[in-house]
């Protein structure tokens, strides 16, 4: 008994290490929590300007059936950057878009694009495993959302029989607004460079800071700034709780991972590992974010940032739940079809993310 109490609190003693080190670094140094909160601070606040200030309407109209499908194409595949949502969230907006007559192709793009080009789990990436890996995330994910909705069209679009509506998607889009296109993209642009700036100098983010405060005063009214405002406050209030515990939960799992369980799985880059990697994260449900502190354990077990990658791509856009929905709304066949792509096609890009970028 004494000894499972034991076991039981070096574990809790685990996750809360984990958070220690996220929040103030190995060192515990209290400057390194200000600037870990002010690096989330800025994240969230970009997150809540994408949310507020770019609706969903203004997206979901390009998969109309009459749109250019090369313009469908290149909104799916960046649309995760502008609607911030995870692999549920997204799959209501999917099946409606399916439901309305948009086309399998741009629709499957839309759906891999939604949750794995989330900014604030890229924002993440760059911040738990640098540059690298934070580039390959991002870049990766778009060009497997191009390349997994055009295979999709390939392979099924002439099998397509939905009665398309264009009417339907002409509905909602942007609110009219006074400010100009150049002002909204200097707003986001200033949000970007202090959360850029901060790993140069506090100063250049106090600078932008400054700007930013400006632009609000001079370009937006009372009820935008109220809208961010509250964009911004319940993307925190919904993800942290479940950020914090995912960051605790990977402590927990660094203790029970050890190299010899790891290293002869995914502890090399072959394509193999890669493709064990991509399917289990395709299976496993990871909440909102928390899948960038539990792989980050994994390395830290011996995993290769090649199928690390591979897992950060496949995890966020699959899960068992989410296939089942997936599967009532295309059918057993395409689902399958879908499923085998993200897991082959995440599992290439790990490979090549270990091959060509990570040395």
């Amino acid at each position: 008994m004494i000894d499972i109490l034991h076991t039981f609190a070096d574990v809790v003693l685990e996750g809360i290490d984990g958070l220690l080190d996220y929040f103030l670094g190995e060192e515990r140094e209290i400057g390194f929590f200000f600037g870990r909160v002010l690096s989330l601070t800025i994240a969230f606040a970009l997150s809540g300007a994408i949310v507020a200030l770019l609706t969903k309407e203004a997206i979901l109209r390009f998969f109309g059936p009459k749109t250019d499908k090369r313009l469908s194409f290149l909104v799916a595949s960046v649309s995760g950057a502008v609607l911030a949502v995870c692999s549920c969230s997204v799959l209501p907006m999917f099946a409606s878009i399916r439901k309305k007559g948009a086309g399998i192709g741009p629709a499957t793009a839309f759906l891999f694009s939604g949750p794995a080009v989330n900014v604030l789990a890229i924002i993440l990436t760059f911040s738990f495993f640098g540059l690298a890996v934070g580039l390959v995330r991002v870049v990766g994910a778009i060009a497997l959302a191009l390349v997994i909705g055009l295979a999709m069209f390939f392979i099924w679009h002439r099998r397509e029989t939905i009665d398309a509506n264009e009417q339907l998607f002409a509905a909602g889009g942007r609110a009219e607004t006074s400010r100009a296109s150049w002002q909204t993209g200097l707003f986001f642009l200033t949000l970007i460079g202090m959360l850029v700036g901060q790993y140069v100098t506090l100063a250049v983010t106090g600078v932008l800071g400054a700007l930013l405060i400006l632009e609000l005063a001079l370009f937006f009214d009372r009820q935008e700034m109220l809208a961010w405002g509250r964009a911004t406050l319940d993307l925190a209030r919904r993800i942290i709780p479940l950020f914090v515990i995912g960051i605790f939960i990977a402590g927990i799992i660094g203790y029970f991972l050890t190299e010899e369980i790891l290293v002869p799985l995914v502890g090399a880059n072959t394509y193999p590992q890669n493709l064990l990697a991509s399917a289990f994260g395709a299976f496993m449900y990871f909440a909102t974010l928390t899948e960038v502190p539990i792989v980050r354990a994994f390395l830290d077990s011996g995993m290769h940032l090649g199928p690390a990658t591979a897992l950060l791509l496949a995890g966020p856009s699959l899960s068992l739940p989410n296939m089942i929905v997936i599967g009532k709304v295309l059918g057993f066949r395409r689902s399958a079809t879908y499923f085998l792509l993200v897991i082959l096609f995440s599992g290439v890009v790990g490979l090549i993310g270990g091959l060509w970028f990570y040395g």
